[in-house]
C-alpha cells in the first residue's frame, strides 16, 4: 500500500471502513458466541480490513487450494521478496524497489503466524496476469519470537533475518521497565540477535535521574549490550544511535508511550509521512502502531516497527538458556552448596547467588530479575 498516492489511500480507507461494519452485521446476524467469518475479524485494525479490500480489488475472490508445478518455472512466473507486512491471507513483499501486495498460498494460512513474518524471504508464484501468491518462506537466519496471545502453545514469530533487537524505554512518562529489557535480551540470544537499548526522552529527566538510570544498566555493559540515551524531541544521542545501527536491520520493541515511532520518524524524516498516511486517513492525529511493519532508511539501513508490548512471554525457554543471557548471575553459581540450586527463595539453604546479592558483588536488580524470569518459566512448566 506505500506506491497509493494520498486519495486513493483515503478512498481505500472509506472502503475498508465500509467492509467492516458489514461484517459486524454480519456476525451480530448470526448471533453465536464465537462466530469467525472468512478474512480479517471486526475488531481487527483498519489497516488489515485495508490490506483486504485491496487483496479484493486486485485479486477477486479468495484462491482455492492448489499445487503449483515448481519445476520448470520460469522467471516471469515466480519472483523473490521480502515481507513488509502481513495481514489474515494478505502479505504486502517488497521485490526490487516495488511493493506488491499478495495473497498467502492457503496451505500456509493455518500457521501463518509462525510460518510467515516481517522480515522473511519469500518467493512469489504468479497466478493469473496481475495476481500474485506467496508460495514459500525461505530458512531463517535468525528470529524473535514470543508464544502466541490467542495460543500460548504456538509460537508468534514477531520478526525473522534480524541483526539486532533495538528495545525502547523511557526515561520518564511511562518508568524504564528493566524486566522487560531482561526478557527481550533472553529472547534475542535464544533467537541469534544482539540487543541495543535506547532510553529515549532523557529531555524530561533531571540530574538525579539520569544517574538512577546509568546505575540500572551499568550491569547490561558487561553483557555487551549496547546502550543509547537519546530524545527524539531534541535530536540528543541520534547521532550515535543512527551510527551504531548502520545498514542493518533492526526491529523495534518497546512499550506504549516510549516513542518508538516518533524516534523512528526522527531518524528518518522520509518516514514521517509512511507512518502518518493512515492516521490521517481515518482522521485520527497520534500515530499507533498497529502491526509490524518493515520500513527502508535512506542509509540503507531498514527497521521493523512493531506494536507496543505490556509484557513480553519467553518461547520454549529453559534455565539453561536463561542462564545464558544472565552470565553475570550464573558466574556465582559454583558457590552455591548444592549443583540443582536454582537461586530462589523456596527453601535453598547456602545459595551463593543470592549471598552474592546480598553482599553487592552482584547488583540487586539482576539477580531480582533472573528470579522473577525462573518463577515464571517454572510455572509454565507446571
Amino acid at each position: 500500500m506505500t506506491a497509493l498516492d494520498p486519495k486513493a489511500r483515503r478512498h481505500l480507507s472509506q472502503r475498508a471502513a465500509n467492509l467492516q461494519r458489514e461484517a459486524r452485521a454480519e456476525v451480530r446476524a448470526q448471533r453465536r458466541k464465537g462466530f469467525r467469518r472468512a478474512g480479517p475479524q471486526p475488531d481487527d485494525a483498519l489497516h488489515e480490513w485495508m490490506l483486504w479490500a485491496l487483496l479484493q480489488d486486485g485479486a477477486g475472490e479468495a484462491p482455492e487450494a492448489e499445487e503449483l508445478a515448481e519445476d520448470g518455472a520460469s522467471a516471469e512466473e515466480e519472483r523473490v521478496g521480502v515481507v513488509l507486512s502481513a495481514a489474515r491471507g494478505a502479505a504486502e513483499v517488497l521485490v526490487g524497489d516495488e511493493t506488491m501486495l499478495v495473497a498467502i498460498a492457503p496451505r500456509l494460512l493455518a500457521e501463518q503466524a509462525t510460518l510467515i513474518a516481517v522480515g522473511d524471504e519469500v518467493k512469489l508464484s504468479r497466478r493469473a496476469e496481475d495476481r500474485w501468491e506467496l508460495q514459500r518462506v525461505a530458512p531463517r537466519r535468525s528470529r524473535l519470537s514470543r508464544p502466541d496471545p490467542q495460543d500460548p502453545l504456538k509460537e508468534r514469530v514477531i520478526a525473522a533475518n534480524v541483526d539486532r533487537v533495538v528495545v525502547v524505554v523511557a526515561a520518564t512518562n511511562p518508568p524504564m521497565r528493566v524486566g522487560l529489557i531482561d526478557r527481550l535480551l533472553v529472547a534475542a540470544r535464544r533467537g541469534g540477535v544482539a540487543l541495543t537499548v535506547v532510553v529515549n526522552k532523557i529531555d524530561l529527566a533531571d540530574a538525579a535521574r539520569l544517574a538512577e538510570l546509568d546505575a540500572l544498566l551499568a550491569p547490561y555493559d558487561a553483557l555487551q549490550v549496547a546502550v543509547h540515551k537519546v530524545s527524539a524531541a531534541t535530536g540528543e544521542g541520534l547521532a550515535a544511535l543512527r551510527l551504531s545501527l548502520g545498514g542493518a536491520l533492526c526491529v523495534l520493541v518497546g512499550a506504549s508511550g516510549v516513542g518508538k515511532s516518533s524516534l523512528l520518524n526522527t531518524l528518518e524524516p522520509t518516514l514521517a509521512a509512511q507512518t502518518g498516511e493512515v492516521s490521517e486517513a481515518v482522521g485520527k492525529g497520534r500515530h499507533t502502531t498497529t502491526r509490524s511493519t518493515l520500513y527502508r532508511l535512506a542509509d540503507g539501513g531498514r527497521i521493523i516497527d512493531t506494536p507496543g508490548v505490556r509484557a513480553f512471554g519467553l518461547w520454549r525457554v529453559g534455565l539453561d538458556e536463561l542462564n545464558e543471557a544472565f552470565p553475570d548471575v550464573a558466574a556465582f553459581a559454583p558457590e552455591c552448596r548444592y549443583g540443582d540450586c536454582r537461586h530462589l527463595d523456596e527453601g535453598e539453604a547456602d545459595c551463593g547467588v543470592k549471598q552474592a546479592g546480598l553482599d553487592g558483588r552482584l547488583p540487586m536488580p539482576r539477580l531480582l530479575g533472573y528470579q522473577r524470569i525462573a518463577r515464571s518459566l517454572l510455572a509454565e512448566q507446571g
